[in-house]
């Protein structure tokens, strides 16, 4: 089973980087002491949205998503493992907008090897929209524990 742990977010907005920064820190953790838990697994970082993200996960079986999460009232590192039903296809604000459910839907209605099992770990965050290229220090303070629930989602193959 191919798998791909996609690391979401946009690093210029401070903690709406969390995904992109958890890839790194499993990168610099499986050079240290690699583990089982990334065999056949693909880490990648992403700043794509909408339907450009097909070409990054078609050909996978199995996509784990890293991303912040809107909430009301957040506590930033708070982590929320979703499943892909759990994930609302919302229409964006323009046409021009496709969620990931969109577009995986659309992969699929087009033929294309797409994910049968989607994961997403999604983490709260208060701030996802102030200019910085840092993590909070909330978000930063959080890092092993988002890290290791990854680890946790990869372990469970029939999740």
């Amino acid at each position: 089973m191919k798998t791909l742990v996609l690391g979401l977010g946009n690093e210029i907005y401070g903690d709406d980087g969390i995904g992109i920064q958890v890839i790194r820190y499993l990168r610099e953790e499986t050079t240290k002491m690699p583990t089982g838990d990334f065999q056949n697994v693909d880490l990648e970082e992403c700043s794509l949205s909408g339907l450009a993200l097909l070409d990054v996960i078609v050909g996978y079986d199995r996509l784990i998503l890293i991303d912040t999460i809107k909430r009301e009232a957040p506590q930033t590192g708070r982590i929320h493992v979703l499943r892909e039903s759990d994930i609302r296809a919302v229409p964006g604000p323009s046409p021009h907008y496709v969620s990931v459910p969109q577009a995986v839907e659309i992969g699929r209605r087009l033929g294309l090897h797409m994910p049968s099992r989607i994961r997403v770990v999604a983490v709260e965050a208060k701030n996802i929209h102030s200019l910085g290229e840092k993590l909070s220090q909330e978000m930063e303070k959080n890092m092993p524990a988002i890290a290791e629930k990854v680890k946790e989602v990869l372990r469970k193959a029939e999740d």
